[in-house]
């Protein structure tokens, strides 16, 4: 078990997946509508009935409706089970009520936020959290996984509509509204998948040189990518970097090293998987998009 652990380490893969949701005022929860709200959204299935749950197909324990520090719900989706050596288990979702953390924790996301420009006023003004993870869930395929975790957080915003939400795994904040109408219109990675850009300085050369990678998916088990490039769009990049990891996302990693990447007949971007450049430390599939742009470096990912 721990080599296991040790190789999920090794590729950035998270046991627990996480994300917080903020809130400038303390958010009130019905009890009973959440409930309807998560068999809802997770689908309805019967389990055997017992002393502890005779209502059906949503087992919960520690409910509240208005949450204090350390209060906690927890339910088990019998509709997304688990295979394990011992026999089948229902993933499981925990939703905590935690202190607000230091604003400095989420410096890196708030630098981040291209698509969201109030985010760290938002942030500031954010007096209570929220904490979502999952639990027995990281035997779930990552579609299935993220799925669950997407339909839980959803079910939470129709009963308390929060002002921020922060993906822990993706290191990215984003306006809630804005979550859900990409969501609708089938971009799932919205919030689980961070493209980042990083200006390189101080190399000695004249060009203008970045690096721009992606942060969420290494999180599911899939590699995130990278280019490290010279004097090239910005925004073009960004767009094949996030091509790119839906295409991973939809069809999982079936590059090979060598093989190239190519949306146009022009474009042939050699692939070669490595650990990233920049934190977190996790497998990337590297995009050397030929001379003169590429800036280093591919040849394996043996740091």
């Amino acid at each position: 078990m721990n080599e296991i652990i040790e190789q999920e380490n090794d590729f950035g893969f998270a046991r627990v997946y996480a994300i917080e949701l903020l809130y400038k005022e303390k958010p009130l929860l019905n009890r009973e509508l959440l409930y309807a709200k998560m068999e809802q959204y997770t689908g309805k299935t019967d389990q055997p009935k017992n002393e502890d749950n005779k209502s059906g197909s949503l087992a919960v324990w520690e409910p509240y409706e208005q949450p204090e520090q350390g209060d906690m719900l927890h339910f088990f989706h019998l509709n997304y089970m688990v295979e394990y050596s011992e026999g089948e288990m229902p993933a499981q979702t925990s939703l905590t009520c935690m202190s607000p953390r230091p604003i400095s924790d989420y410096e890196e996301a708030v630098q981040q936020s291209w698509h969201w420009n109030e985010a760290g006023q938002t942030l500031q003004e954010c007096s209570y959290s929220l904490l979502l993870v999952d639990m027995m869930a990281s035997g779930l395929e990552p579609k299935r996984r993220l799925e669950l975790h997407t339909n839980a957080l959803r079910a939470i915003l129709e009963i308390a509509p929060c002002d921020a939400i922060y993906f822990r795994e993706s290191k990215k904040l984003v306006e809630p509204f804005m979550l859900l109408t990409a969501v609708d219109a089938a971009e799932i990675l919205y919030g689980a998948l961070n493209i980042r850009f990083y200006n390189v300085e101080g190399t000695g050369s004249d060009r203008q040189e970045g690096l721009m990678d992606s942060v969420g998916l290494a999180a599911l088990g899939i590699p995130d990518v990278q280019c490290h490039f010279y004097d090239m769009d910005t925004s073009e990049v960004a767009d094949i970097l996030t091509n790119f990891a839906y295409y991973l996302f939809n069809q999982g990693d079936i590059i090979t090293d060598g093989e190239t990447l190519g949306f146009t007949e022009e474009m042939r971007w050699r692939c070669e998987h490595q650990y990233a450049l920049a934190e977190p430390h996790r497998v990337v599939i590297d995009l050397d998009p030929g001379q003169p742009y590429y800036a280093g470096r591919q040849g394996g990912a043996d740091e």
